[in-house]
């Protein structure tokens, strides 16, 4: 029909779209081919990349662990509460039972003063003292278990509560390991978020380098494609799929490198845990990790090809 002009190759939006889509399948073809042709120097990147990503994985693997072996703990944090000395045992098991109702506390044990008293001699030898005292000077004491979800801060807030209630005398909390421990924990996560950006950094440039002896060696190939109306977005399409694929590889050694870490690890682990009567049962590294680790070394490839090609592509003009 006159005025109509003929159907053809990229002449509506459905056969663009295809040219697109075969493109981008050539760039991927094109890229894996590149990694198969030089394994040597691209299998150096790719463990570069593991061994950057595996670092600080480790460390948050790590800290994980300790923190849901700390949620595990049969003997949770404990508070000792002394009654006052005139209190009878009725009224102290009245004043369990009125603590019992506060939020964070899990149960209350009453222990009377004979109890504690004969605990006591039991404990250190001493047989002979009980006959020389004239009455017994410790008071009924309550043992308090915090619910498992409270930490240091909230056991503090506990103790000073507990302290304004009427009958109570004191009220002892030995928390100063769980402080530690959760300092600890806190500064473990902080060191490997760190050494994380570090090494993410370390990753684009890496990629970065590399994909820049990748352009330079096309060079010609880049100018031709200028030459007959190709822009920088499909002159840079093959290197982008590069950058993804050996970041994801990266992540893909890296899980391997944690995963055979772990395995070496297992035997010392599982020592260490039967000296305090407890098994292995924390889970460090799973599935879901690994493909967390593939999705990161694929961003940050993709990332890094970004930016380098985009840089010196900018560079390489037609003369």
């Amino acid at each position: 029909m006159a005025g109509q002009s003929p159907a053809g190759v990229g002449s509506g939006p459905r056969p663009r779209v295809l040219a697109w889509a075969h493109h981008h399948r050539d760039a991927a073809i094109m890229s894996v081919e590149k990694l198969v042709r030089e394994p040597i120097s691209n299998l150096l990147t790719v463990l570069v990349i593991a061994i950057a990503l595996a670092l600080p994985t480790f460390g948050l693997a790590f800290a994980n662990a300790v923190t849901q072996e700390v949620n595990r703990l049969d003997a949770p944090p404990q508070l000792s509460v002394l009654t006052e000395a005139s209190l009878t045992l009725d009224e102290a098991k009245r004043l369990a039972k009125t603590i019992e109702r506060q939020p964070g506390v899990a149960s209350v044990k009453v222990i009377d003063r004979d109890t504690a008293l004969t605990e006591f001699i039991e404990a250190t030898g001493l047989d002979a003292l009980s006959s020389r005292l004239d009455s017994n000077p410790l008071p009924h004491t309550l043992w308090l278990y915090p619910a498992s979800n409270i930490r240091s801060a909230g056991l503090a807030q506990l103790s000073k509560d507990l302290k304004a209630l009427p009958g109570i005398a004191e009220v002892i909390l030995d928390s100063r390991w769980l402080e530690r421990l959760e300092a600890f924990i806190a500064l473990a996560r902080s060191i490997a978020l760190a050494l994380g950006v570090a090494m993410a950094l370390g990753v684009v440039l890496t990629l970065g380098n590399t994909l820049r002896l990748g352009i330079e060696s096309r060079r010609e190939e880049i100018v031709v494609i200028k030459l007959i109306g190709g822009g920088n977005a499909f002159a840079r399409r093959p290197f982008l799929y590069t950058g993804a694929l050996m970041g994801a590889l990266g992540g893909l050694v890296s899980g391997l490198l944690i995963f055979i870490t772990l395995e070496v690890l297992k035997a010392p682990i599982s020592q260490l845990f039967e000296l305090y009567d407890r098994s292995a049962a924390v889970s460090v590294f799973g599935f879901g990790d690994l493909l967390l680790l593939v999705g990161i070394g694929s961003v940050l490839g993709w990332i890094s090809a970004c930016y380098s090609v985009q840089l010196h592509l900018a560079r390489i003009q037609p003369r």
